[in-house]
């Protein structure tokens, strides 16, 4: 895979390599598996999960602000909007350095690490590239950026949800804990094609219901319960 800016690609410094820089015009390149399977590509902005082996880390100056991806086929082409024109930092994370199936290109990425588990018996992947607290639809989003371990991701969603709305005594409360809730039903789309919508409002409503009538959650024990009753017969 070849990635930099919109430019057009005249030569490129494959990766890993303590050579490799992204100068105006410049692009880089990772060594893929064979075409035997498909190959994901994921761009992020700052926080992104810590998976993989860094492959390269430095500066990547984009013209026009836009990210270019494309097979050295050139049958598949993509191109983002990631920001302002100019000079962004680049972190490209390889699941396998040389035969990749996973590239996650990440622009501007912070310094910081942050834990997505607050419960030790659902460990989730930790974040980096974290440069200021998130939000807490953010950190849903975070947690349900895949769709491995899926009991542990709506736990540490559940759980998140829970502790909110605890401690949300503003006239919002039911209708933040409501649009939260939501975030779960459209990943629950994904991670369960088979299960009809109206099922999965269902699960929503009863999540939502039960979420509203707990006054002290910090224990993880009603994330643990509400969790595995709405996954009883989807897993």
């Amino acid at each position: 895979m070849i990635f930099g800016s919109t430019e057009v690609v005249e030569d490129f410094m494959e990766i890993p390599s303590p050579e490799a820089s992204l100068v105006e015009g410049g692009h880089l390149a990772a060594r893929t598996r064979a075409q035997v399977a498909p190959v994901l590509v994921q761009v992020w902005r700052g926080p992104h999960p810590d998976l993989g082996t860094v492959a390269f880390d430095g500066s990547a100056y984009l013209p026009d602000g836009s990210l270019f991806v494309l097979d050295v086929e050139r049958l598949t082409v993509f191109s983002r909007k990631c920001g302002a024109p100019g000079s962004h930092r680049l972190t490209v994370r390889m699941d396998e350095v040389a035969e990749a199936a996973r590239i996650d290109l990440v622009l501007d990425g912070g310094e910081n690490m942050m834990e997505l588990s607050k419960l030790d018996a659902y460990p989730l992947s930790a974040i980096a590239g974290v440069s200021a607290p998130l939000a807490p639809a953010d950190i849903l989003n975070l947690i349900f950026a895949d769709f491995d371990r899926p009991k542990a991701r709506l736990v540490n969603a559940v759980d998140l949800i829970i502790r909110e709305s605890v401690a949300d005594t503003s006239q919002r409360a039911a209708v933040r804990r409501s649009a939260r809730v939501r975030q779960i039903i459209e990943w629950m789309r994904w991670a369960f094609p088979s299960v009809g919508l109206s099922e999965l409002n269902r699960i929503g409503g009863v999540i939502d219901r039960e979420v509203a009538g707990i006054a002290d959650g910090c224990d993880g024990e009603h994330a643990v319960r509400i969790s595995e009753k709405s996954l009883k017969g989807l897993i």
